[in-house]
């Protein structure tokens, strides 16, 4: 008996990095793998290879991660639960008629995947690239894969609007704008190390930005054009200041030039113009702040739930209505019109979802992912040992992904929660790897 309990107590005995079995790390980074690229087309085998991920990566966290201190981010999975249950048990003592019957804890959970995602791909140099190329081939190959092909392609060429039954265009835009960010982001050090990449990088740019175009999402135009200027004018910013004032001068016009002609390219477009012009009387109304005025159009009714959702985040600020918040604002609205209620259950915009679910504790919650992240990630690239690079995709995602978050509720949608843990256990992994680097280093 005590032979068997030592023999049971050390299979739970923390161990290092270098302990840890090799075939693990092989089935573990081969499950994130297959995961990122049947996600978007074989959900059945993503969900069953990305449980088998999370174990193993949970696993190796336990016994072979305490280099990297990830108890800092495993709270954050303690706090959502806590989180959860808080807003479902006031929704029960408060508002029981309306409360759901039981908890549901894989709302906020389901973001955290990326955790031990992340482990995984820390242990091999190249992990990254293998995760992120095999979630972009995905997207790339979903035309073909969950769409109808070439002749989709044509139609959404001719003025159709197109989706690849990636759920709908605003989703697809989503995938494919984040697709263009990285290979912008990444261009410059793929091209240097193989001059020859230029011309498939040239087209799989021209490739994700006809896609974004041809989905005739509002919010995915504004996104990216919202970012590609803000991060242009960083970089502008940041090379004149180590040049002379006559490269200056000239680097600053020609950013002007191209932002005009891209500009005037842009509003002399005419599906561009048609797409916005369809919003006018919306927009007008808005502006003239006669909100009754407003019509159920694309954007009126995303307007409207917004107003209704307000009144319910002012009824409970603090921990939001539960996860079935954002139905019930849809739902008990008296002067939402039926056909909207019966055919819309969310709000379209994540960060109001946020406030009515879980009220500014919830929007706070998720923030602080962010920023966390980020600030891991940011103290790793001023001390030179990540690329800037990812620093540029970090903030260019933000942007768009912020953006976008205004107009659909993408974090509650499996698209989102996927995109937003491939995208996360790639930077993690780079901290981490980093981490367990220096660690060896000076031993």
């Amino acid at each position: 008996m005590t032979f068997s309990a030592t023999g049971f107590t050390r299979i739970f005995e923390r161990r290092s990095s270098e302990d840890q079995p090799a075939w693990l790390i092989y089935i573990g980074t081969l499950s994130v793998i297959i995961y990122a690229i049947s996600r978007t087309g074989f959900p059945k085998v993503a969900e069953i290879t990305s449980s088998i991920a999370v174990l193993i990566g949970l696993w190796g966290l336990f016994k072979y991660g305490k280099i990297v201190n990830s108890h800092i981010l495993l709270r954050f999975l303690w706090i959502g639960i806590i989180l959860q249950l808080i807003s479902w048990g006031l929704a029960q003592y408060i508002t029981p008629e309306w409360a759901e019957s039981t908890p549901r804890l894989s709302n906020l959970n389901g973001w955290f995947l990326f955790i031990p995602f992340a482990w995984l791909i820390a242990q091999k140099k190249n992990a990254i690239w293998l995760i992120w190329g095999a979630a972009a081939l995905g997207v790339l190959l979903s035309p073909w894969i969950t769409g109808e092909g070439f002749d989709e392609l044509i139609r959404g060429i001719n003025g159709s609007r197109v989706d690849f039954k990636l759920l709908n265009a605003q989703h697809m835009a989503l995938f494919f704008g984040s697709v263009f960010i990285g290979l912008c982001c990444f261009s410059k050090t793929l091209y240097k190390r193989n001059t020859l990449l230029i011309i498939p990088l040239a087209l799989l740019i021209y490739y994700t930005l006809l896609v974004v175009y041809i989905s005739q999402t509002r919010q995915a135009w504004i996104s990216l054009a919202i970012t590609l200027t803000t991060m242009s004018i960083f970089l502008i910013i940041k090379y004149i200041k180590k040049q002379s004032t006559k490269k200056q001068i000239s680097a600053i016009l020609l950013f002007i030039i191209t932002l005009v002609i891209l500009s005037t390219l842009a509003l002399n477009n005419d599906k561009i113009k048609d797409r916005f012009m369809a919003e006018k009387d919306s927009i007008s109304a808005i502006t003239s702040l006669n909100f009754d005025d407003v019509p159920y159009s694309s954007f009126g009714i995303r307007f409207h739930s917004w107003v209704a959702a307000t009144d319910f985040i002012k009824e409970k600020p603090l921990f939001g209505w539960g996860n079935n918040g954002k139905s019930l604002v849809m739902e008990h609205t008296e002067w939402l019109p039926k056909n909207i209620k019966d055919n819309f259950g969310h709000l379209h915009n994540t960060y109001l979802e946020l406030l009515v679910n879980y009220g500014v504790l919830g929007l706070l919650f998720y923030f602080s992912v962010w920023f966390i992240i980020g600030k891991m990630l940011f103290k790793e690239i001023k001390q030179g040992n990540i690329e800037k690079e990812f620093g540029y995709m970090y903030i260019s995602i933000f942007i768009f992904w912020s953006i976008m978050n205004c107009f659909e509720s993408y974090q509650n949608f499996w698209t989102g929660e996927f995109y937003f843990n491939i995208f996360m256990a790639g930077i993690l992994s780079k901290v981490w790897r980093i981490k367990s680097l220096e660690k060896y280093k000076n031993i």
